[in-house]
């Protein structure tokens, strides 16, 4: 559940108010990139945002059963000279991009609330040339979540746990239940003898 002000409240209560995306792109070895889709400067949480209203748009994909969202596009409809000095003279790969939403006040413009929509890296860059091409530039982040789902062969066992660090043996006691009979409560004893019948000992 997220808290809003009673400032913002107000506003969205009277219609006075507008939604706004702040993108922060932080590559290595370069000062964070930060915009937002209107014009002019804003400041929040200590970073100021330039104004490139038209210049980029989100598509998000589609959330997962947790509700977080796993990858966000950022398209951008020009080629931004900004994004192109990063993209050439700037290690951007796995580096981290915050995505924020934030409600502003009308009659007198400040920002009333911030909303974290997105926190994950960057991941890839297409580049769409062609005739008519509306967006030549496509910034594809990746979310932490992504990494969740995934799934490997590894298991908690004592040889898998040494193949990470032979000198580790926190699972040298527990038992590979899922290819080793565990019997608990009793010590295992072979099962008893049967009998052989009067013709299995004669021809046996």
């Amino acid at each position: 559940m997220r808290i809003i002000s009673s400032q913002a409240l107000a506003a969205l209560d009277s219609g006075r108010f507008k939604v706004r995306a702040l993108v922060k792109l932080m590559p290595s070895s370069h000062a964070p990139l930060c915009f937002w889709d209107d014009l002019g400067l804003i400041q929040v949480d200590g970073d100021v945002y330039s104004g490139a209203a038209g210049r980029f748009t989100l598509e998000s994909a589609a959330s997962v059963a947790d509700m977080s969202t796993q990858t966000v596009n950022i398209n951008f409809s020009a080629l931004d000279p900004d994004i192109v000095s990063m993209v050439e003279g700037v290690s951007w790969s796995q580096q981290p991009a915050l995505i924020q939403r934030v409600i502003i006040a009308i009659d007198a413009p400040q920002v009333l609330h911030v909303s974290e929509e997105f926190a994950g890296f960057m991941d890839q860059l297409f580049w769409e040339e062609g005739v008519g091409s509306t967006v030549p530039l496509k910034l594809q982040c990746v979310g932490a979540s992504r990494e969740y789902s995934r799934a490997g062969g590894s298991t908690s066992s004592d040889a898998d746990q040494h193949t990470r660090d032979p000198l580790d043996d926190f699972f040298a006691s527990a038992a590979s239940a899922i290819t080793q009979t565990v019997d608990w409560g009793r010590n295992p004893q072979p099962p008893p003898a049967q009998k052989k019948s009067f013709l299995a000992r004669l021809f046996g």
